[in-house]
């Protein structure tokens, strides 16, 4: 018999994973729309990140603890890793096209003496693999160079001695030298600034989870958010939002009604809107309310409840005049 140690082994690949946890996280209800993820596997141990879209409204820590819990679990079992759901990006909100979806409000506390993350910070790929390319570049024609000069006696290559003699006759202040010397700085510097800053400034952090996993909502998700709480609001006829890094800026525009209260609707409408998404950072709101050039201060009239019309009540009208009274009480004495 083979001994348990000299069968082999079975590896599950990081693309399987990740299509394994994609479409464990359309088998739940909550995903809306494309879902797109990544995962990272070290041994028997797997980090998976997804991005999907959420129905609205709802509770959205709620929803989507329960697609991370069913990401995790059911990818677990499909591939037999230890896997963690260490990433969860909503990317949109999309409100249902039909029936009512109940807006639900649970408490989720963060865990105690954990850590909550406030942001999240970038790989930064872009600059480390452009600064990686360089340096292995550069380090592999050396290399190489040194290589063929000491293994096989070659001659030095051409561009290695025309760069040895060129700096040996540059004098340390000639121009050429003080500009490679600036931008090479400013380069470094600013690799510096990249590794202290977080990034992805489009994402926040939504509140009630502990370090071990983080939820982010997309600033187009939190304008959408505003933007349709807005519209709720009686006369507004269109809104543009715009979210930044700690504001949120409202345009909204009114076709009739009252511009105080109007106003003042609107603005609590916004700040539920972001009550209610629990961004770990609250965002200040602006709202600028201005009126449209067919405005009209009083609100339409609502439709008559009683049947015939504009006819039956110039009918009525005609009958109480003729009867001596008003056409109001004309009215009140022939109904039941």
């Amino acid at each position: 018999m083979i001994p348990a140690a000299a069968r082999g082994t079975t590896t599950v690949s990081a693309r399987a994973v990740a299509r394994i946890a994609q479409q464990a996280a359309t088998e739940t209800p909550n995903a809306v729309g494309t879902v797109r993820g990544t995962a990272t596997v070290r041994g028997q141990r797997a980090e998976v990140s997804v991005r999907l879209g959420l129905p609205w409204p709802a509770d959205l820590g709620r929803r989507a603890g329960e697609v991370q819990r069913h990401v995790a679990s059911r990818t677990g079992e499909l591939t037999g890793l230890s896997v963690r759901v260490a990433r969860l990006r909503v990317v949109r909100l999309q409100r249902p096209t039909g029936g009512t979806v109940v807006f639900e409000k649970t408490t989720a506390p963060a865990a105690q003496g954990r850590r909550v993350p406030r942001r999240w910070w970038s790989a930064r790929p872009t600059p480390v693999v452009v600064a990686a390319l360089l340096g292995a570049a550069a380090a592999g024609l050396l290399t190489a160079d040194m290589a063929s000069v000491h293994l096989f006696g070659n001659a030095p290559a051409a561009w290695r001695t025309g760069l040895v003699d060129r700096l040996a006759a540059t004098s340390p202040a000639a121009g050429s030298v003080t500009v490679a010397a600036a931008a090479l700085a400013v380069a470094g510097l600013w690799l510096l600034l990249l590794a202290c800053t977080p990034g992805l400034r489009k994402r926040y952090v939504v509140a009630g989870f502990g370090a071990g996993r983080s939820i982010a909502l997309d600033r187009a998700a939190v304008a959408s958010v505003v933007r349709d709480r807005v519209l709720d609001t009686d006369g507004v006829d269109s809104v543009r939002v715009r979210v930044g890094r700690r504001r949120v800026r409202v345009r909204a525009d009114l076709a009739f009604g009252d511009r105080a209260a109007a106003r003042e609707q609107a603005g609590a409408a916004a700040r539920a809107a972001l009550a209610d998404c629990r961004l770990n950072r609250p965002l200040r709101v602006g709202l600028r309310l201005r009126t449209t050039s067919t405005w009209d201060p009083t609100p339409p009239a609502p439709e008559p409840a009683w049947a015939g019309g504009t006819a039956g009540r110039t009918a009525g009208g005609t009958a109480g005049e003729a009867a001596g009274g008003p056409a109001g009480e004309a009215e009140h004495k022939e109904s039941p």
